[in-house]
């Protein structure tokens, strides 16, 4: 089952930021290793033009362990992420289900990529990637709308 939002108009005025910050060092020494990663904050520059009139969720320096967000009312999110080699990423709920479309394989992307996914209140969304068996830095920015 795929849901998303959609819908027209004029988005909603931006809502205070709540950021949820999960540190780990895996993530930044994997980085050195090869091409260095966009920062979280010109990651998050880009919230107006990526999600427009959402606020971030979450800061994640390290994607390959993103937090769980549970929603407190009717949400959307959507996260943008960068990667140290080509992957697939995905929001998927509590059940795995894969929630709006999969992003295809790159180093950086919008997911879902056509548009945000839902989540109903006290459902929980989790940002995962195909990382399959080689190392893997990655971070993202994940934004939510109401």
């Amino acid at each position: 089952m795929v849901v998303s939002c959609g819908g027209g108009g004029r988005p909603p005025a931006p809502a205070p930021v709540h950021a949820t910050i999960v540190m780990d060092a895996g993530a930044e020494a994997a980085a050195d290793a090869g091409e260095p990663l966009p920062s979280l904050e010109v990651l998050s520059a880009r919230g107006p033009t990526e999600a427009p009139g959402m606020h971030v969720a979450a800061l994640v320096p390290d994607a390959l362990h993103a937090p769980e967000i549970r929603a407190d009312k009717d949400v959307c999110l959507r996260a943008l992420y960068a990667a140290n080699r080509p992957v697939r990423a995905w929001l998927e709920d509590e059940t795995k289900t894969v929630r709006g479309d999969v992003a295809p394989a790159a180093t950086s992307g919008l997911v879902p990529p056509r548009g945000p996914a839902c989540a109903r209140k006290g459902e929980a969304m989790k940002l995962v990637f195909d990382s399959g068996s080689d190392p893997l830095a990655a971070r993202a920015v994940i934004w939510m709308a109401p």
